[in-house]
């Protein structure tokens, strides 16, 4: 592969992630777009990306680890007998690595669209602000849920308008990253390179 088809395919990967993370479509308790397919689609995707920006291979052990963690939710999902985990520790850890993989990610698909970006498109500042906002969201949400079953009330009418105001964050984070795609040369034949 081309480096140029390493920072689509790399990027590309990084939007679908997002899609799955966003999108949270759930069938009865399961969700049937489950949020560790989208962090084994960042972890290809940081395994594309990781020669144009060095720093992405520093992700590599947390992106794994966030696998794993969700992959264990969304089986224990499929056991019809309700099992609750209920591990407030791990669980913060887990919330804390996510909340720095994120703003790690995106800090460095900035870097990349700054070197890539058409004149006056900006999106690097895009990916920044859409970063700020992602990272102030799920802190936010991180600490409510603690307090969760302190003010019932107050907690549903927080994570309604914290669930609107994340799904539009995530259409223009994906948006941003399709955009970036677009801006890189992509003038490869798939064909010819496998030809040669």
């Amino acid at each position: 592969m081309t480096d140029v088809q390493n920072l689509y395919n790399g990027i590309t990967k990084a939007a679908w992630g997002y899609f799955f993370l966003y999108f949270d479509i759930n069938l009865g308790s399961v969700s049937i777009l489950p949020a560790f397919a989208g962090y084994c689609l960042f972890l290809s995707a940081i395994n594309c990306l990781k020669e144009e920006e060095k720093e992405l291979s520093l992700l590599l052990t947390l992106v794994k680890i966030l696998v794993v963690w969700h992959a264990i939710i969304w089986l224990i999902k499929w056991i019809p007998i309700g099992i609750d985990v209920n591990l407030p520790f791990i669980t913060l850890i887990i919330n804390v690595i996510n909340l720095y993989f994120h703003f790690q990610l995106l800090t460095n698909l900035s870097y990349i669209a700054e070197r890539y970006q058409v004149e006056g498109v900006e999106l690097d500042q895009k990916l920044l602000q859409y970063r700020t906002l992602q990272t102030v969201m799920l802190t936010i949400v991180t600490v409510m849920h603690q307090f969760s079953t302190a003010f019932p009330v107050v907690w549903g009418y927080i994570s309604t308008l914290m669930g609107i105001m994340y799904l539009v964050a995530g259409v223009c984070l994906i948006k941003a990253l399709l955009d970036l795609r677009k801006c890189l040369p992509v003038n490869f034949d798939i064909e010819n390179d496998v030809k040669n």
